[in-house]
């Protein structure tokens, strides 16, 4: 008899979670009893699903493809963040346009779009979507299911303004040449040819008669009759958005096509067409071009146009909008971000520069609200230049700029997100004005990762106020011009499981 066959499985589960991931794996194939609690226990899952950050990928503004700015590790496997092995990676220079779990979405609406997963270089191409202006999302949890889900969450339309016509100018023929009053400018013209040049002024006199005046002869447009039908309200600034009963288009690896699903609102709409359309359409004049989404607890919440959070459930096929901490008018002048951190679904802006402030969204009631957690000045941070901090000896790396494939041979340049490269404020560091953006939240720490000092990289951690220094983030070959900047950002963690059926 196997003496482990009288330990409880909560013990013999504690015995094996100690083991390396091979020998974890090669375990299962000893006996049925310990399969068994390898799988209900789930001690695989922290070694396919690490809980850390191991880079983060962006979007630059007028730059070729995504790059990925990555940690110092010694992990395995390698992620070096090159997508080269899509096809037409190195020709078409698409965005990456969202990230869950270790899953990305490369491409555009009109060349189509990828789901790729960097660390196992495996990806596909979903099918074409019959539709136009959408931003997709992606849904995918391996710790519950190896399949995914991208969710097409239309934009709200353009309101159409119909053409007006435009006014018709009267039309007057036009008036003859006179020689005769054009050469009586001139006070010593002959007396002679004045006479003859008369004459021939008499088969066309001048338009203007005696009792007309110059303004009488310019012509005035006509005015334009507005139909009375036009001045009545349009019907569709009333329609509220989303519907009620909102149909969304969404793909399923399980079943590799797009299909249709309903979702239901639960409580009331929160704004017209009208309303919404008094959000800019992009969210900020600089960085993201579109707004981000996040999963979180099987839900994905979407941060939408007109200043609200669409909540969709997909275990019941219901959705609720919840009012974003800032409205339409304040978000013009704010920078805002949605995220998800240690404690769930976060909102931050940055506005007046330099002041950050940092919501988290509390469900633990029946009745969804925002709970202001952070509230900070930024100044002293955006005002120093981080060109060569002191004490810093291990940064991160722009994947193509300074290591080409990822790796660092040094066992002690493993990065520890919590205790290196801490700066200080009360250092000599030279004045510099820049902007702060917002790149991202930590998924399991509260961490927020932000740009400063023009594309310098800093770690904030919200709880004790603490700086980190993490690198520069802008690639070597960037061409230097005032609308350098950064698009979209993903912070990326890495998954070893996922059913994608192309591989590299």
């Amino acid at each position: 008899m196997d003496s482990t066959e009288a330990l409880p499985d909560d013990a013999l589960a504690n015995i094996l979670r100690r083991l390396p991931a091979s020998d974890l794996a090669a375990s299962r194939c000893v006996r049925k009893a310990w399969c068994a609690v390898v799988h209900a226990h789930r001690l695989l899952l922290p070694h396919f699903l690490p809980r850390a950050v191991r880079g983060i990928f962006v979007n630059y503004i007028d730059y070729s493809r995504p790059r990925f700015f990555a940690r110092p590790s010694t992990e395995r496997p390698v992620i070096n963040g090159d997508l080269g092995f899509l096809p037409g990676y190195n020709r078409d220079f698409e965005p990456i346009v969202d990230h869950c779990n270790g899953l990305l979405i490369y491409g555009n609406e009109r060349r189509g779009f990828f789901v790729v997963n960097p660390a196992t270089r495996r990806w596909e191409r979903l099918p074409r979507l019959d539709a136009k202006n959408y931003n997709t999302y992606l849904v995918f949890d391996p710790a519950v299911s190896p399949h995914y889900q991208v969710f097409a969450i239309p934009q709200v339309p353009e309101k159409v303004v119909p053409a007006q016509p435009q006014p018709v100018p009267d039309k007057k023929p036009p008036t003859p040449f006179c020689p005769a009053e054009f050469f009586s400018l001139f006070e010593d013209a002959p007396e002679v040819l004045t006479k003859d040049l008369e004459e021939d002024c008499e088969d066309g006199p001048s338009e203007l008669s005696p009792e007309q005046t110059i303004e009488e002869d310019i012509s005035a447009p006509s005015p334009v009759e507005v139909p009375e039908d036009s001045l009545i309200e349009d019907p569709e600034d009333l329609v509220e958005f989303p519907p009620s009963s909102w149909m969304l288009d969404v793909f399923s690896s399980s079943t590799k096509e797009w299909q249709k699903r309903l979702f239901v609102r639960e409580g009331e709409a929160l704004d017209t067409m009208a309303t919404i359309r008094l959000d800019r359409l992009e969210p900020t004049f600089w960085g993201p071009r579109w707004r981000y989404g996040v999963y979180w607890r099987g839900a994905l919440y979407v941060h939408c146009r007109g200043a609200f959070v669409a909540r969709l459930s997909l275990k019941d096929g219901k959705y609720q909008l919840v009012k974003t901490p800032i409205d339409i008018e304040e978000s013009k002048r704010a920078q805002p971000c949605l995220g998800k951190s240690e404690k769930g679904v976060y909102f931050a802006t940055i506005h007046d520069e330099y002041l950050f402030r940092v919501w988290i969204l509390n469900e633990s009631c029946c009745q969804i609200s925002w709970a202001l957690k952070h509230h900070v000045d930024l100044n002293p941070w955006a005002t120093i230049y981080l060109n060569q901090p002191k004490g810093i000896d291990k940064t991160w790396f722009l994947y193509g700029d300074n290591n080409e494939d990822g790796t660092n041979g040094d066992e002690n340049f493993e990065w520890n997100s919590d205790d290196d490269n801490v700066l200080n404020i009360e250092d000599d560091y030279e004045p510099f004005y820049s902007h702060v953006s917002i790149l991202g939240f930590h998924p399991y720490k509260e961490i927020v990762f932000l740009e400063v000092s023009s594309f310098r990289v800093v770690a904030y951690h919200l709880n004790s106020s603490k700086v980190q220094y993490l690198g520069r983030l802008r690639p070597k070959d960037y061409y230097q011009s005032f609308t350098n900047g950064i698009y979209e950002s993903f912070l990326y963690t890495p998954c070893m499981i996922g059913e994608l059926s192309k591989r590299a």
